[in-house]
């Protein structure tokens, strides 16, 4: 069950600082607001030993860090500004040729500022065609001859910017490339991907639904993805973004349901477990983030959620909290 939207007024420390994480995990603003001035309230600064205090004040930073309480913005917001850094060079020329690519250029924005103002095809072909390919990342073509290691920096930056099968092909090319790297890349394309080809249309229409979550607009994204959900049921990606957006309205069951189904889907999905990590936490039933966390350190220990899942499972326990 999810925290109540109204917040108690006559709870102790404790319980101030358990509802913090679930509503942090639920980004319900307000309400854990209200919790941490509770928390400040409640506790004097000569009210909590020092070696508790260092405790809580790294639970509040991993919190603050993870996947659960923040988007993966922060990381799309990176590589997305590296697709624009050529400008100054001479593939600027390129986007002078078109009057709003130009101004975009001269002001050197952040792709997603740009192309926000572009209609839906025509931003897919002005990543696609023209600013993509000129920071190494050809979204109709992985080219050979490049290392492994390359291959799978082009597959992580595909993945943040949402594009399924350009990173299914830098992951084979990493793949063929053979050694550790390569031994990776197997391990993310068994975790990461659809197991089924998508099509460029779905990838298309996924990028739009982030094109809304990223700029906060998840009511116009969630259409776009209850569409994807049923015309390409296989696409691994669509599930957690959806079940997250319907977890912060309050659609526990729901958010739920999306995840049992993408795991029929797909049982090796880290998205799953990493997306259960976060309803379990907003549910506060700890034993059973427990397991989730568990699952992930067996999927892939080394993955940015296991890490993040993993470290707030320890605090919680760690501080008291459980």
């Amino acid at each position: 069950m999810l925290p109540p939207k109204v917040v108690p007024g006559d709870l102790d420390v404790l319980d101030y600082q358990r509802l913090m994480l679930r509503y942090q995990a639920l980004v319900w603003l307000s309400q854990m607001s209200f919790c941490s001035k509770q928390v400040l309230r409640l506790s004097p600064e000569d009210a909590i030993p020092e070696a508790e205090r260092r405790k809580m004040l790294a639970l509040m930073t991993a919190v603050q860090a993870s996947v659960f309480v923040t988007d993966t913005v922060t990381g799309v917001q990176e590589t997305a500004s590296d697709l624009v850094k050529y400008a100054a060079g001479e593939g600027g020329r390129l986007l002078d040729k078109n009057e709003l690519t130009r101004k975009a250029k001269d002001k050197a924005v952040f792709a997603f500022d740009f192309v926000g103002k572009l209609a839906g095809d025509t931003v897919h072909k002005v990543l696609e065609d023209v600013v993509l390919p000129h920071v190494g990342l050809p979204v109709h073509y992985v080219p050979e001859g490049g290392s492994a290691r390359q291959y799978l920096t082009m597959a992580e930056r595909f993945e943040k910017l949402g594009y399924v099968e350009p990173m299914r092909k830098a992951l084979q090319r990493a793949i063929a490339c053979g050694g550790a790297e390569g031994e990776r890349a197997k391990v993310l394309s068994k975790t990461r991907l659809p197991l089924r080809e998508i099509r460029n249309q779905s990838m298309s229409k996924f990028l739009d639904a982030l094109k809304f979550i990223y700029t906060k607009k998840e009511s116009q994204a969630r259409p776009l993805l209850l569409e994807l959900l049923r015309d390409e049921a296989g696409f691994d990606w669509v599930y957690p973004r959806l079940a997250l957006i319907e977890l912060s309205s309050g659609e526990e069951e729901r958010a739920r349901d999306l995840m049992a189904r993408l795991i029929k889907e797909n049982a090796n999905s880290i998205f799953a477990y990493s997306t259960l990590v976060t309803i379990e936490l907003a549910a506060w039933q700890i034993g059973a983030m427990e397991k989730h966390v568990t699952k992930l350190l067996e999927l892939d220990s080394v993955a940015p959620e296991t890490i993040q899942a993993e470290q707030i499972f320890s605090l919680i326990c760690q501080t008291g909290l459980r």
